[in-house]
């Protein structure tokens, strides 16, 4: 008989929302704020089915397909009200006197974001550990719900969906020991000199590489959106191929592709590449590959 193996699981005792962080994927601002009180997140599901094969009172044969997680979606209570979240998650515009919603009868065309969200794991006398981040990728936001009334502070709720792309995961779950904000170098990776930008040509994307180290492909005709990935439309170290990690944006036209990374360092070489991907129509790749080096400082 074979000896059973068995593992002793030790769970985390994590609390509490000590920082939510939400950040455009097609600027990559970041926009933090440690007031969160509440954050409700369900899997979106598609629903598999069950049939069930039966004859009178005997069960033949059953027939399942699972439920398969599709994103998940947000509710997030802020205890301050702040109109820089309004835009980004509402779809309005920052104006000098405050803030507009967007036009009523229009579709507003809203720049997805990553939302994080941090808790903290205890130790037994109360100190934390380290912190815990999870990361739902492409969010769009709701209008914000808002609940007036006498005697009590305004607490918006905000409401955001996360789809993500082919090939990447619903939820991310990572362990830091520090939180955006308290890293040892205060300012992020520039490029100096960036690369003389490029016009597109037929089915070669013309590049442009900002300071900022965002990456921007426009095409002349437009492509298959389901191609605008972080496979396809990536940056990686010159020196060893080692995959910079970030966020890919497709415009509506479908003919602007951009790549804003999440993590890059100071005085490296990188690579800014553009895969060959279908055009809008074609069930075959059909542009041309393209690459760009840059350093940053």
């Amino acid at each position: 008989m074979a000896e059973e193996i068995s593992t002793q699981l030790e769970g985390m005792p994590i609390a509490n929302i000590v920082l939510a962080e939400i950040i455009d994927e097609v600027t990559g601002k970041a926009y933090r704020f440690d007031t969160a009180e509440d954050a409700d997140t369900k899997a979106d599901l598609s629903a598999g089915k069950e049939e069930i094969l039966r004859v009178k009172n005997r069960i033949i044969a059953m027939n399942r397909t699972e439920d398969i997680c599709i994103g998940y979606d947000t509710k997030l209570k802020n205890n301050t009200f702040t109109t820089e979240l309004m835009s980004i998650v509402d779809g309005g515009i920052m104006t000098e006197t405050g803030y507009e919603g967007p036009e009523i009868g229009k579709v507003v065309n809203k720049h997805p974001y990553t939302l994080n969200i941090y808790t903290e794991e205890k130790d037994y006398d109360s100190s934390t550990l380290r912190y815990v981040k999870f990361s739902f990728k492409h969010n769009k936001g709701k209008p914000v719900d808002f609940k007036f009334q006498n005697g009590k502070f305004l607490v918006p709720q905000f409401e955001s969906h996360s789809r993500p792309k082919r090939g990447e995961k619903p939820v991310y779950i990572s362990y830091v020991s520090s939180l955006p904000g308290e890293e040892l170098t205060p300012t992020s990776p520039k490029v100096p000199t960036p690369p003389e930008p490029t016009l597109p040509s037929d089915t070669t994307p013309g590049v442009t590489v900002g300071s900022d180290c965002k990456v921007t492909w426009t095409f002349t005709n437009a492509i298959n959106d389901a191609d605008a990935t972080v496979t396809n439309f990536k940056v990686t170290k010159k020196s060893d191929g080692t995959v910079i990690p970030g966020n890919v944006t497709i415009d509506t036209a479908k003919k602007i592709v951009i790549f804003v990374p999440t993590s890059i360092a100071a005085g490296v070489t990188y690579t800014a590449q553009a895969l060959a991907i279908r055009s809008a129509g074609s069930s075959t790749a059909d542009t041309t590959p393209i690459s760009v080096d840059f350093t940053t400082i």
